[in-house]
């Protein structure tokens, strides 16, 4: 059966092309690009038999692809939320990212011995889902970047860029080396290795461009544009928004000046425990925060335009991670094992 759904799109893979995105069966085409009094209705099904999803990401097939924390799996969906195929093991798998290549890159951690013993470290893999023709349960799965040398580091987001560089979101408990301290956000090459650090960032004070506990990072399509969260709490901006500038002194940059602008994002306290972020179409961003179990919506210029908890069986619970698609939004509702989705009421 699960062969059975791939045909056209292995042919689109081998040919070296991107195939044509299909619509969602559930997705009526409609403009949603107002900014008024909306509301987000969830769909049915719910898709469940999770424990603790702590990502979900469309791929560019498109696929769906839910990081199965508590399962040590990724499991691979259609657009319907039929399984296709469920990866070989992974231990404990908390963000996703598709290259150019199709390789899945997931941050997860590994069984090792180490000169002191076995030890379980962080760690960056690849499933390399086009030569196994994406067939996800015999794809081949390769460390792509670890540092063994510092076991206790942990990586907790991962986005790729244009080139098929990625950034790499590390965290940890050691953080007073002015050189490599654990918290970093790292640019690696598409051969996984280490390019440098993004200067801009360190762990040092609380407020802009400060960071600690990193737990995500979203890019916009161009790679232009990156937002990061964090769970530390003496953080003042847990949800960080930069823009890459070119030319002279060429590097990332707050995208908002403190001093000029105030936004939503800018608000001191006004995200609790964000724990994953991505772009819409329209460079919106869209963040969910488990501390408030919400989903929250910030236009471009980083004002909150909308919301969702959910009521009764549709309540989010410590959602974990969140992507969109076709008007559609995948959360991955982690406290209550599923994904679930949503559409804007003008789209019903």
């Amino acid at each position: 059966m699960r062969w059975a759904l791939l045909p056209a799109f292995i042919c689109s893979v081998l040919s070296g092309c991107l195939p044509e995105p299909p619509p969602l069966p559930t997705s009526p085409a409609s403009d949603t690009s107002r900014i008024g009094d909306t509301a987000y209705i969830p769909l049915e099904p719910i898709w469940g038999n999770f424990r603790n999803p702590s990502d979900v990401l469309v791929g560019r097939e498109p696929f769906i692809y839910v990081a199965d924390t508590d399962n040590d799996r990724i499991v691979m969906l259609d657009l319907a939320g039929r399984p296709i195929g469920v990866s070989a093991p992974i231990r404990r798998p908390v963000a996703l990212a598709q290259d150019g290549h199709f390789d899945l890159l997931v941050c997860g951690q590994l069984d090792t011995l180490l000169p002191g013993g076995p030890a379980r470290i962080g760690a960056v893999f690849r499933i390399r889902l086009r030569e196994a023709q994406h067939d996800i349960s015999r794809a081949r799965i390769v460390v792509a970047y670890s540092e063994p040398e510092r076991p206790w580091r942990r990586f907790t987001g991962i986005a790729v860029l244009p080139d098929n560089s990625y950034l790499l979101a590390r965290t940890g408990p050691q953080n007073t080396s002015p050189i490599d301290p654990d918290e970093a956000i790292l640019h690696i090459g598409p051969d996984d290795r280490l390019r440098s650090p993004l200067p801009i960032v360190r762990p040092i004070g609380v407020a802009l461009n400060a960071i600690e506990q990193l737990s995500s990072l979203a890019l916009s399509a161009d790679g232009r544009e990156l937002v990061f969260t964090q769970r530390g709490v003496s953080m003042q901006y847990r949800v960080q928004w930069l823009t890459y500038v070119t030319g002279e002194g060429a590097g990332w940059r707050q995208k908002f000046d403190p001093t000029q602008q105030s936004n939503t994002v800018l608000q001191p306290g006004r995200f609790q425990a964000p724990e994953g972020a991505t772009f819409g179409p329209d460079r919106s961003v869209y963040v969910v925060d488990a501390e408030t179990d919400s989903l929250y919506v910030l236009s471009p210029a980083g004002m909150l335009v909308r919301g969702y908890r959910g009521e009764g069986p549709y309540r989010l619970r410590a959602p974990a991670g969140v992507a969109v698609y076709n008007r559609t939004v995948y959360i991955a509702d982690a406290g209550n094992g599923r994904i679930i989705r949503l559409r804007l009421s003008t789209d019903m």
